[in-house]
């Protein structure tokens, strides 16, 4: 079970890069989701397979087993250091903005990190949702991790093994390994169907 953070007002968030099983350094992971049932079904891949089968089957006129329109969400995923340990922590548009426009906070070493505030915002029909617009980046001396905070070498070991392994969560729910799941509930194979006319459209840019 991976520690994936709950946001709550207050928290001082530091963002920490991710290292993947082939030692590729990212700071964050756009991912695509959507619920079937109670099924979730993942997609970080750079074709947009999940959103394109929502949108052929919302603009298809043929009836599908599954609802019409199957909302689709992206999320921004990351490593972050809080309570002393490291966690995974996903952002929606909001605080995904706040980060990227905030170039310091990617310095490992730096200060830099992310004050969450946390509002409830109405949503009409007395529904609230939570509001994190308020959020801002604040420079706050913190306790790192490693003892030698220069140290390439200390930081590698320390996240590498003791990162969530957030890459393996994805990959055993991703729109590939789900994708008989899908066949089931769609009645058909959406997924091939996408692959081979992108591979069609490749081998015509290919021939002229």
């Amino acid at each position: 079970m991976i520690k994936i953070h709950k946001l709550e007002n207050g928290d001082l968030i530091k963002i920490l890069p991710m290292i993947d099983h082939n030692d590729n350094i990212s700071w964050i992971k756009k991912y695509d989701f959507a619920f079937f049932d109670k099924n979730v079904i993942y997609d970080d891949s750079d074709k947009g397979y999940l959103r394109r089968i929502s949108n052929k089957i919302r603009e298809s006129k043929l009836k599908y087993p599954v609802s019409n329109k199957i909302q689709v969400s992206t999320k921004y995923c990351m490593n972050i250091y809080i309570d002393g340990e490291i966690r995974i922590l996903n952002v929606g548009k909001t605080l995904f903005e706040i980060i990227i426009n905030n170039p310091n906070l990617w310095e490992i070493r730096g200060n830099h990190q992310i004050f969450i505030v946390k509002e409830e915002v109405s949503a009409g029909g007395g529904q609230l949702f939570p509001s994190f617009e308020n959020s801002y980046v604040s420079e706050k001396i913190w306790t790192t991790p490693v003892v030698d905070i220069n140290s390439k070498e200390e930081w590698y070991s320390y996240i590498k093994s003791n990162q969530p392994e957030f890459d393996i969560h994805i990959q055993m729910s991703n729109i590939f390994n789900k994708k008989q799941l899908l066949v089931s509930l769609l009645g058909t194979d959406m997924l091939s169907e996408l692959i081979s006319e992108d591979r069609e459209k490749k081998l015509d840019k290919l021939l002229g």
